[in-house]
């Protein structure tokens, strides 16, 4: 299954280091650094808006509304396909952000790749996350050439055998639920953390028709203390076909570990 990890990570552009790919941004001064992680997976894209003051001394940033950041997802040929504020509505007052020495200010926010009513294609799409605030410790902020940041990310294609996945729960008890059309009345899982095997493959059998989609629901019970220190708990999903290889592997993040 360590194969299967190394695809979710080429595919979904998993992310682990918050400042690892160099393409973070120095606002206003050298001590605050920003950062954005799309982390996109089989059914929707995670971004992790990231400040971080590197310095020893406070930094506060001022904002004219409640929106910090504007995140928005162009295609191929640069047409938008999501926009964060759209639909939302913020206050419209000062606010104002505080980030210790050493910390990290972090900001999460989700898009289900579905624009004007249907899901996007697969391919390559690109991300551009804006920061406004307008002063850093009561100076205002004249450039603002740096408070965008631009990356790539590729959105898989729909998968075939599972949908509507969701996860509960925390700290080694998880519960799984979602729907399923396997090929042959059964799927697959296993949970891993690209290291270490947490559970071996388990064989789930599924009633029902063929061709029709079916819920299912899974309990994952790991002692706290075999947990990761660090990374990702991950539940892979999949199918296997008639010459026993998996196909239509879905990754499903348990837990993240810092």
């Amino acid at each position: 299954m360590k194969n299967l990890f190394c695809i979710f990570l080429l595919l979904f552009s998993f992310s682990t280091s918050a400042f690892a790919n160099g393409t973070e941004r120095n606002v206003g001064n050298l001590e605050l650094k920003f950062d954005v992680n799309p982390s996109a997976g089989p059914e929707g894209v995670e971004f992790e808006v990231l400040l971080r003051n590197e310095g020893e001394t406070p930094l506060r940033l001022e904002f004219p509304t409640s929106q910090v950041f504007e995140i928005t997802v162009t295609d191929s040929v640069g047409n938008e396909v999501y926009r964060f504020s759209k639909g939302r509505y913020f206050l419209q007052a000062f606010q104002t952000i505080k980030i210790e020495p050493k910390t990290t200010y972090k900001r999460i926010a989700m898009w289900d790749y579905v624009s004007k009513g249907k899901r996007v294609p697969p391919g390559e799409y690109t991300v551009h996350v804006t920061l406004k605030p307008v002063h850093l410790n009561d100076n205002p902020i004249r450039s603002r050439e740096k408070l965008t940041i631009h990356k790539k990310m590729m959105i898989p294609e729909e998968n075939p055998v599972f949908r509507h996945v969701k996860v509960e729960g925390n700290s080694g008890n998880y519960q799984i639920s979602g729907e399923t059309n396997p090929t042959k009345g059964r799927f697959f899982y296993t949970v891993e953390d690209g290291h270490k095997e947490f559970i071996q493959e388990h064989q789930i059998e599924i009633d029902g028709k063929q061709e029709e989609w079916k819920p299912f629901m899974i309990h994952i019970q790991i002692s706290e203390t075999k947990l990761p220190d660090n990374g990702s708990l991950i539940l892979f999903l999949y199918d296997r076909n008639k010459k026993d290889e998996i196909i239509h592997s879905f990754p499903v993040i348990l837990e993240k570990f810092y």
